[in-house]
């Protein structure tokens, strides 16, 4: 197998005028494909969409849609009508739903063929009249809640919003809810939300349904229905039990030493001198910190010493002190090798794996990232066969 690597858009020269030591952000679409392959399997007869807003999740929508499309995607999610103009510019036959609702004018949504997730009973009306002064159907999909109580149309409204679609030219192409506690798979939430959506589903008999996330893809096949919106198990690092689906990691994330330093016994290091040299010890300062993305949680802070680990050539090495502005401390005292200037540090990648960083900082893989920051070196990995 021969690895081709493709810099991304936005590591272009414009972008990094000076080749200097900088992080390096890694996707690997050939590992993307695989884990869309595989969760297809995973959810039987129905349809897998994925989900790709917040510029599909951090990693860049012009790079991972197109390798989603190869893969057999056919149905796009993304947050907002801007998300979703310009996905319709990398593709012009996709469905393409807005989970935020018709948060703009909806002429502008049907001119471009894109779907608001309807979330009232004010947004229903809306769409009912356009499709009435256009004398056409306009695709977009019912969005009910079933107990999430964020964004969907209320219990109360269901009966009668289903007569005032029947008596319209609107035909949803969707009926969609969403699942609060996917993650913990004997949740009672998960089943009361499932009853209370095929209620509302005999309303809508011959509409598409979904009500599955990436978690629900592993509640079992009553959850999966005709369509499953699949977001971070895509990327391979979820917070749930996926072994049986063999999802490969997908991001990595390698940052380089900018200097090697030694420390003595009784120095500190970093802001609020929160770590305190117990030996002589040798310290690397990477360039990295919190305008990356890199949570503070994860250094030293008020008496709590740091919790993360990054890794250098296999060997795992703790953070110490505060994470700044730019910059993060290693301690590489019982490295066993040659260190120098410009070795790369894993932080993500197959040794240190996102959901591990995301438990560290108290947080979940979905923040950590979309809060990824621009000034990473991107570059996609796909494998070609010889």
């Amino acid at each position: 197998m021969v690895t081709r690597t493709v810099i991304l858009t936005n590591s272009a020269s414009s972008k990094f005028p000076v080749n200097e030591l900088c992080p390096v952000l890694s996707i690997d679409l050939t590992a993307l494909s695989h884990n869309y392959v595989a969760l297809q399997k995973k959810s039987g007869t129905a349809k897998l969409a994925t989900v790709v807003k917040a510029d599909a999740y951090g990693l860049g929508i012009d790079n991972i849609v197109p390798v989603l499309k190869a893969a057999g995607c056919e149905s796009f999610f993304v947050a907002t009508a801007n998300e979703a103009t310009a996905l319709r510019a990398i593709t012009n036959d996709s469905d393409i739903y807005i989970m935020n609702g018709l948060t703009c004018d909806g002429a502008e949504l049907a001119d471009k063929k894109l779907a608001p997730c309807l979330a009232s009973a004010e947004e229903v009306a809306r769409w009912i009249t356009l499709c009435a002064d256009r004398s056409s159907n306009l695709p977009a999909a019912i969005h009910i809640d079933t107990g999430f109580n964020r964004l969907g149309i209320c219990p109360d409204d269901w009966p009668e919003i289903a007569d005032q679609v029947k008596a319209s030219l609107f035909t949803p192409r969707l009926i969609m809810s969403h699942l609060a506690c996917s993650e913990h798979k004997d949740h009672p939430k998960n089943r009361s939300q499932l009853e209370k959506f095929e209620a509302a589903r005999q309303l809508f008999p011959d509409v598409t349904a979904s009500i599955a996330n990436s978690g629900g893809i592993f509640l079992g096949s009553d959850f999966h229905y005709n369509l499953i919106r699949a977001g971070i198990a895509l990327y391979g690092s979820v917070e749930f039990d996926t072994a049986d689906t063999d999802l490969q990691n997908v991001l990595s994330l390698h940052v380089p030493i900018l200097q090697i330093r030694d420390v003595k016994q009784g120095d500190t290091v970093g802001y609020g001198c929160d770590f305190i040299a117990q030996r002589d010890s040798q310290v690397a300062i990477l360039g990295i910190g919190y305008a990356d993305g890199i949570f503070r949680h994860l250094g030293g802070l008020e008496n709590k010493p740091a919790s993360a680990n990054v890794a250098l050539e296999g060997q795992m090495l703790p953070l110490i002190g505060r994470i700044s502005m730019d910059l993060t401390t290693i301690d590489v005292t019982d490295f066993n090798g040659k260190l120098e200037k410009g070795m790369m540090v894993e932080l993500i990648g197959e040794n240190i794996k996102l959901a591990d960083v995301a438990k560290r900082a108290n947080s979940i893989s979905y923040e950590i990232l979309t809060r990824l920051g621009t000034r990473y070196k991107r570059y996609y990995k796909q494998s070609d066969k010889p």
